[in-house]
């Protein structure tokens, strides 16, 4: 209802734009290009988001409306495309004239809600060429000439390159931010590839004695053999051994095993009987009277700290 409710101001907003537009497209342009935006709004009412993008795109093809901006950027934003949303947003508050942006009400509040859905990722690389994907789809190749512009969230990026080992890493972008990733992609012919994994979230790998962080990571390593440890806080730590060639490739998934529960300890049983012992050495002595007339202190008087349970 909100979006509906929003979008009828929208409606009217490209009625008066293309009323007043200078360009100088034919009247039949303008003609058929209304007649979409009429069937994109109305696409928009019935929640019919890919189709009103559509129209949106074909009414702009026939007449560059920057009304038609701020109708591609509502449509882009209802499909959760935020970057994309945020691309028509801003050239419509770039391009149109200012009496088209007053007709649209809290267009910085607009803009402001889609900028906190959107983080920008610079990504560098030693390897020109290579190529870069973003939760698998292709963005482009090193080095690319302007951060990406991805929607916030966790997200996957991967780059590749004939001759070098794969990168891959797992990222979570904040929203409204910036985000630097540093990528050293490394011949094949200088080492193996080790990639290790757990079922334990959180849990951290530490590979010849240097810690690589949270699972799942990856690393590569020179020939030969080396120690691999997987530890979390409320795990028993996981030691293996890895065999890596030149140019081979090694995953492994670690699985870790809760500690014991304390009651199987053996010295805790051993500790717990030593207690009871004297604990039933104390009972007896407090539960065992003696003659008041033959005690070393007169009846009712205490002398000494009490014991308080």
């Amino acid at each position: 209802m909100n979006r509906a409710v929003a979008f009828c101001t929208l409606a009217l907003a490209a009625t008066l734009c293309f009323s007043h537009s200078a360009r100088a497209q034919s009247p039949d342009a303008q003609a058929q290009a209304s007649a979409l935006k009429t069937q994109a709004d109305e696409a928009m009412q019935r929640i019919e988001y890919e189709r009103a993008l559509d129209l949106y795109d074909k009414a702009y093809a026939l007449d560059p409306s920057p009304a038609l901006l701020y109708n591609r950027g509502r449509a882009y934003e209802a499909l959760a495309r935020y970057p994309e949303a945020l691309d028509q947003l801003e050239e419509f508050e770039r391009t149109a004239p200012d009496e088209l942006k007053a007709k649209v009400r809290r267009l910085d509040e607009l803009l402001g809600r889609v900028r906190a859905k959107v983080s920008q990722l610079e990504i560098a690389c030693n390897v020109p060429g290579a190529r870069v994907l973003l939760r698998a789809k292709v963005a482009g190749t090193t080095p690319l000439d302007k951060p990406l512009r991805v929607n916030a969230g966790k997200a996957v990026v991967e780059v590749s390159a004939d001759g070098y080992h794969p990168f891959r890493r797992t990222l979570t972008l904040a929203g409204g931010a910036k985000q630097k990733l540093e990528v050293k992609l490394v011949t094949k012919a200088s080492g193996g590839l080790l990639i290790v994994g757990s079922p334990v979230a959180g849990a951290t790998v530490f590979v010849d004695g240097k810690r690589l962080g949270a699972v799942p990571v990856q690393t590569v390593l020179p020939p030969g053999k080396h120690r691999v440890v997987v530890r979390h806080a409320e795990y028993d730590d996981a030691d293996t051994r890895v065999e890596m060639v030149a140019g081979g490739r090694n995953e492994i998934n670690v699985p870790l095993d809760r500690p014991p529960a304390l009651t199987s300890r053996w010295w805790f049983w051993t500790g717990v009987g030593v207690a009871a012992v004297g604990g039933g050495v104390l009972v007896y002595a407090l539960l065992t009277e003696r003659d008041a007339d033959k005690g070393d202190m007169p009846p009712g008087q205490v002398a000494g700290p009490l014991v308080r349970f």
